[in-house]
């Protein structure tokens, strides 16, 4: 049986908490740290039947693992978590240079097709448009398709999620890869919906691997406790600028620790009235024909994007545990 924490961790790890509550900023999006909490009018009340989609990025193999765990393992395990909530055909962002250099991975996207899912390109090497030139990055996206030509078979793979969020930092080169994934087919897939689900992972690890129970559990509560959180301030994005809220396309991360809270997350989306949709059908929604075509200094969802051209005040938000994480289990 896996051991509680010593009493000198402990210590810490209250102190650690005392000091988070009592100095952290919200950090949503780094760059936009100074805008947070900045008033605005107030907002009319959420819906109560929201509607989202879930996709997940960086497939096939992301994050660390834990002792002894593998990618096909923890592919086995998302897939099933999947299924049993009959989220079949929910979208997989593919990375093909991870098919090359994780072990397992090859296997562990085998695992995601065969439960009935699909994949989209991520580009080849997970680039970043805004650090790259227009010609790299489109090289970077073609690198990408022979292995989902390959992996998706008949599948609609036609679906693209820029790395990081990022669209370019200039209004031409948003433009130029935007008409680029036009005239190849693609669609983009928005994010309306995310939690910075990957910043769990690690601590998560270190912390199994110490067999640190009481640590896990606090790990397992700040990640609901931060998605409901984060899922309040994206809808509230929403009635900001589309004056609604919109069908939701949530972003999560195939990692150890996402796999092991999914079943958790989804219960506590039903519990706000959530129901699921596939990402074609939420994203025929009007609103996602719209574009704020302005470069942006830094990733964003959709939301954010508009935001931060129109110059819209953001909603208020509490602090966030991030740089707390960080610092568990080490």
């Amino acid at each position: 049986m896996a051991k509680q924490a010593s009493g000198a961790a402990s210590m810490e790890f209250a102190a650690m908490g005392a000091a988070a509550g009592a100095g952290a900023q919200s950090s949503r999006k780094p760059s936009l740290d100074a805008q947070k909490g900045r008033p605005g009018q107030p907002l009319p009340p959420l819906d109560a039947h929201p509607v989202a989609a879930l996709t997940f990025d960086d497939l096939p193999a992301v994050g660390t693992l834990p002792p002894g765990a593998s990618r096909v393992e923890v592919a086995t395990a998302l897939v099933s978590a999947l299924k049993a909530n009959r989220l079949e055909g929910t979208y997989g962002f593919v990375n093909g240079d991870k098919l090359e250099s994780r072990p397992g991975a090859p296997q562990a996207l085998e695992i995601w097709l065969d439960a009935g899912m699909n994949i989209g390109n991520h580009t080849w090497s997970h680039m970043r448009l805004n650090a790259n030139s227009v010609e790299a990055f489109e090289q970077d996206i073609a690198q990408n398709e022979p292995v989902l030509e390959q992996y998706g078979e008949s599948r609609n793979w036609h679906w693209f999620r820029y790395p990081f969020l990022e669209e370019g930092d200039t209004v031409e080169k948003r433009r130029a890869v935007r008409a680029y994934l036009r005239e190849h087919g693609y669609r983009i897939a928005q994010v309306t919906l995310e939690f910075k689900d990957w910043a769990w992972n690690d601590a998560y690890c270190r912390c199994l691997a110490r067999q640190d129970e009481a640590v896990i559990a606090w790990l397992r509560q700040s990640y609901l406790d931060t998605a409901a959180e984060y899922i309040r301030l994206g809808r509230e994005e929403e009635l900001i600028v589309f004056g609604h809220e919109i069908p939701n396309v949530m972003l999560l991360h195939a990692t150890p620790f996402t796999t092991l809270m999914l079943s958790d997350l989804l219960d506590m989306l039903r519990k706000q009235g959530f129901r699921f949709e596939s990402l074609a059908q939420v994203e025929s929604d009007p609103a996602y024909a719209e574009d704020p075509d302005a470069g942006l200094a830094s990733g964003g969802t959709f939301p954010e994007q508009f935001l931060e051209a129109r110059h819209l005040p953001y909603p208020s938000a509490k602090p966030d545990p991030f740089q707390q994480i960080t610092q568990l289990c080490q």
